[in-house]
């Protein structure tokens, strides 16, 4: 009989080893991190670690969920659906985005959720050149500070409807965040760079127009020659040709699947062109 409980970091080690037998990049420190900012069920029988899924409340309305993932010697027994099912009862009448695999998507369809879109993973295992820093007349690139956290927040949430407070404090006190401003001091976006599986990934990236987008990524970029480089972006944005351009190869794309109404954000509001993680959003 599968038993459900909660995740805790004495689970970490076996969600890695997991992810490992499915060619997943997730470190010991990306789970870590993806347990700081969520919480975890776990599948187990008699002890034997089943699966696992995680869930991400970002404010009282709006939630992500990933690292859906199940042993290969548990798969086709339902673990999976037993695991979504316990993540929906934590998350009455929120809307819910998650990033299907191919395998995935009909159970997801089952439980109310609908694609809406696509995410295009792109990556280039050793960077062979950095991108021309083009800076508009005016503007200026600089670290983003622990007092704009607030404000930054904000921002993140006009792009995609997710309020993460904690996460971006994170991100402006541990990883690399560059914020780009008019010449007016106006904010024309933000993005964080981080390590991340393979090397690093540059996300989340959000820009009020490609042009914003593509100077903070080629700003992030200047010191990763050599590197391996992660980008995860929405198909629906015109940054991947870009990307392409740079040597970042889509290896991947996931569907956009959400249960609840899509968050649309308005007209010439910022706009989310790269991801945290496809787990976080």
């Amino acid at each position: 009989m599968i038993r459900l409980r909660a995740m805790t970091p004495r689970d970490i080690d076996s969600g890695v080893a997991l992810t490992q037998q499915l060619h997943w990049p997730h470190r010991r420190e990306d789970w870590q991190q993806a347990l700081t900012f969520g919480a975890g069920t776990v599948a187990e029988h008699q002890g034997d670690y089943a699966g696992s899924a995680l869930g991400f409340r970002w404010g009282e309305q709006a939630a992500t969920l990933g690292l859906v993932i199940v042993s290969p010697r548990w798969q086709g027994q339902g673990i999976g659906k037993q695991l979504m099912l316990a993540l929906l009862e934590q998350f009455p009448d929120y809307r819910l985005r998650l990033h299907a695999t191919e395998s995935g998507k009909p159970l997801y369809q089952k439980l109310g959720f609908a694609v809406t879109g696509q995410i295009l993973q792109h990556q280039m295992r050793a960077l062979a050149a950095v991108p021309a820093l083009n800076m508009p007349a005016g503007f200026t690139l600089r670290p983003a500070l622990p007092a704009e956290a607030q404000a930054l927040t904000a921002l993140d949430h006009l792009a995609h409807g997710l309020w993460r407070p904690a996460l971006i404090t994170h991100l402006i006190a541990a990883a690399h965040t560059r914020i780009l401003l008019d010449a007016q001091q106006r904010v024309q976006g933000f993005a964080s760079l981080r390590r991340f599986g393979h090397g690093w990934s540059i996300g989340p990236v959000i820009a009020l127009n490609l042009a914003s987008a593509q100077t903070l990524i080629a700003a992030l970029m200047q010191t990763l020659r050599g590197e391996f480089v992660r980008i995860d972006t929405d198909a629906s944005l015109p940054l991947a040709p870009w990307l392409k351009t740079l040597g970042l190869e889509q290896v991947d794309a996931p569907t956009i699947m959400v249960r609840g109404t899509p968050w649309a954000p308005q007209s010439g509001a910022m706009q989310a062109y790269g991801l945290m993680t496809q787990a976080m959003g």
